[in-house]
């Protein structure tokens, strides 16, 4: 039982709300293998031989497009390789989204889902981590200011061609381009986005539903030298993160700079998301908490973090609260993945400390 000293109906719902929140994460981590949206167009001898090899197909373009999705660019060329026979004990079950044979010919699009203890098995033993969570959808607002000031969110410029160039559908941040049409506009301005007006971003977010909203800007005259950065904002906890600043030539290179800056979100959370299973550890942290919103905020982003596997309350005061935690990993990995959550663990004399950053 938690300390009831300064205790009050509102943290004690509060608390309820904080086991809810990591555990409605955890049960979402499940879609993770599943793959949707696999197309596949073969021919065979007949009808019934070209089924099969398409479905076969869709299993294969499954596996790879999981291994993408979950491992890290550098550790794949080390992913052991998929038979037939190891395929069939990856795979839980294929779904047909729409199917169509004429003669020899079969036309599908297939969605795969993986046993999620076969693939982690199967990678475990290559030693190889792998992220086990669902993918972060992200929302791109790309915005150019030049000399005369900030570009209309529908201009059609380089720098949007850039982003609206990029496939993601692989990656672990699939992203949108914001549309920038007259409901847009309506729900953000330009000047709104650039200096990062949260209520503006989240009423735009009503239209698009995604967890994470980027605001990439390019500064500088087109045909000059260019800066782009941005802003990554988490819109369910309210956490936000400055871009890399990059320097180009001209307009020339924003292609491969929105290239880098999407693998540079993707490796982040690709990061927060990869859990070490072989390592269990503990850690009690105290968490300073001088308004409602710090706790909320605290609960919020523990529960977006795949390692944690659990988080129990010792004590809730009203100025503190003592956590228990149960992850993977050591500290030092936790306090880097905390880092990418927006909060900061740091040692305070004998005891850890967890607040916002």
């Amino acid at each position: 039982m938690p300390s009831a000293r300064k205790f009050s109906p509102i943290l004690g719902l509060v608390v309820m709300l904080f086991a809810w929140g990591v555990q409605a994460q955890i049960a979402a981590s499940g879609n993770t293998y599943t793959v949707g949206d696999i197309d596949v167009d073969v021919t065979a001898a007949d009808a019934i031989q070209a089924r099969q090899k398409g479905i076969r197909d869709a299993q294969q373009q499954g596996i790879k497009r999981l291994v993408e999705r979950m491992v890290a660019a550098e550790d794949r060329a080390r992913v052991p390789p998929v038979d037939d026979a190891r395929l069939a004990g990856l795979v839980r079950g294929t779904e047909f989204q729409r199917e169509r044979s004429a003669g020899n010919r079969y036309i599908a699009t297939l969605t795969v889902v993986f046993n999620a203890d076969a693939v982690r098995s199967w990678l475990g033993a290559a030693s190889i981590s792998a992220a086990e969570t669902v993918r972060r959808s992200a929302l791109v607002i790309p915005l150019w200011k030049g000399k005369n000031g900030l570009e209309p969110l529908d201009d059609r410029n380089a720098w949007r061609s850039a982003w609206a160039g990029l496939d993601t559908s692989a990656a672990a941040v699939p992203v949108a381009v914001v549309r920038g049409d007259q409901l847009d506009q309506n729900a953000l301005s330009v000047e709104e986005a650039y200096v990062g007006d949260v209520t503006a971003l989240a009423r735009l977010n009503e239209r698009y539903r995604v967890p994470t909203v980027i605001v990439a800007v390019v500064e500088g005259d087109k045909t000059g030298p260019l800066t782009v950065g941005g802003v990554r904002y988490d819109m369910q906890t309210g956490a936000k993160a400055e871009l890399p600043q990059v320097s180009v030539a001209d307009e020339s290179q924003l292609g491969d700079a929105a290239r880098r800056m999407h693998a540079k979100l993707d490796e982040e959370w690709r990061g927060l998301a990869t859990v070490r299973r072989d390592s269990p550890a503990a850690l009690d942290v105290v968490v300073p908490i001088r308004a409602l919103a710090d706790w909320v905020q605290v609960r919020q982003r523990l529960g977006a973090i795949p390692s944690i596997k659990s988080v129990s309350v010792r004590s809730l005061e009203s100025d503190r609260a003592e956590l228990h935690l149960d992850y993977f990993g050591t500290p030092e990995q936790l306090q880097k993945t905390l880092g990418q959550a927006g909060l900061q663990l740091e040692k305070d004399a004998d005891k850890w400390r967890l607040q916002v950053r």
